[in-house]
């Protein structure tokens, strides 16, 4: 998600990197979607009821989705793929399909807990609740991120995340037919849950702009290494849905901790593709692994992390290899330079 500083947690132990690798061998295939039977209960909970929407989402598609997609089109059309991996995403639906379109099969990840009970008896929130998310969207569709505080409830009312999620999906033009609960089985699929399993996340079935069935799946997940201590199957997942192509982006440099160097590890081992902002793999593992094309001009980190040495690291590779060009959108935390992105093809 733009702009945001979260406490996302991170994967895996090294003794999976084997079978990781044998996942990644295979394709990764979208779910079965077929024709889904929208259940009438859940009108309330995907009712747009924020006074001018319409217009919040012609301004941000004007400012960053239409250039988004354009940039994509023009750079990112050598990869092949059907499903993007989106990890530290928070609800930031929009940047993913815009950044990768192509794509029938959607995976998001983050620390944020969808509310399952609102899929089984929806309610409208308050109205001061109401207004708080309402002017959450206008800022998104200003300045294209969500402030962490804003989300976590620490300036105002808490908001829906399920209802966040909602939102971003109309602002990506898709229009959702069914949402189910999920849950990760130990071999890393992604299921929808029956009466034995607590859920792990949520899936959206959408009908996407340009009218094609899209699957969208939401999974709550700490991807710090004693996350997936604890809860080795999200390893496997990942290493399943992270094969084909994947986006970092305003992960809070947590993949350049230590405490997140199984995640790390895992994504290197297994992504085809990476594109990411400054926040995402450390440049040294990065450039040594992949062939990188860099995109905008990087000075230094956003003030919050200039002292980081991989932040630092990065801008000595800036320096000596030439960018291709400015992006012409807005990208993650406000610095100096503006927006980046590098887009590795695995050597």
């Amino acid at each position: 998600m733009f702009g945001r500083i979260q406490k996302t947690t991170g994967l895996v132990a090294a003794s999976l990197f084997v079978s990781f690798q044998v996942f990644a061998q295979a394709p990764v295939e979208a779910p079965a979607n077929p024709a889904p039977v929208i259940n009438p209960k859940l009108a309330p909970l995907v009712e747009i009821s924020c006074p001018g929407f319409d217009k919040m989402v012609e301004g941000y598609q004007q400012r960053f989705q239409s250039k988004m997609l354009t940039w994509s089109e023009k750079n990112l059309s050598k990869p092949t793929y059907q499903t993007a991996f989106y990890p530290f995403s928070g609800p930031d639906v929009v940047t993913v399909m815009s950044i990768y379109p192509k794509a029938n099969y959607y995976v998001m990840m983050a620390d944020q807990f969808p509310e399952y009970a609102l899929l089984d008896q929806p309610e409208k929130a308050n109205a001061a609740a109401q207004s708080f998310e309402c002017g959450m969207l206008a800022n998104f569709s200003r300045r294209g991120y969500y402030r962490t505080n804003d989300l976590n409830g620490k300036d105002g009312p808490k908001p829906r995340f399920i209802k966040l999620l909602i939102y971003n999906i109309a602002f990506s033009g898709s229009k959702i037919e069914d949402i189910k609960p999920l849950y990760v089985d130990q071999s890393g699929l992604i299921l929808p849950v029956d009466a034995k399993q607590q859920p792990d996340g949520v899936r959206f079935l959408l009908k996407a702009k340009d009218g094609r069935s899209v699957t969208l799946d939401y999974l709550r997940a700490d991807l710090s290494n004693s996350g997936f201590e604890k809860r080795p199957e999200f390893a496997n997942a990942i290493a399943r849905k992270g094969s084909q192509v994947v986006l970092l982006k305003s992960a809070s440099h947590l993949l350049q901790n230590p405490r997140f160097s199984k995640m790390s590890d895992t994504l290197i081992a297994n992504a085809k593709w990476v594109t990411q902002d400054e926040t995402g793999l450390d440049i040294d593992a990065f450039s040594k692994n992949y062939n990188l094309e860099l995109y905008g001009k990087f000075v230094a980190a956003h003030p919050l992390w200039a002292k980081n040495e991989s932040a630092q690291r990065l801008a000595k590779y800036f320096s000596s290899h030439p960018s291709k060009e400015d992006l012409p959108f807005i990208l993650g935390y406000e610095k100096q330079g503006g927006s980046i992105l590098m887009v590795g093809e695995r050597k």
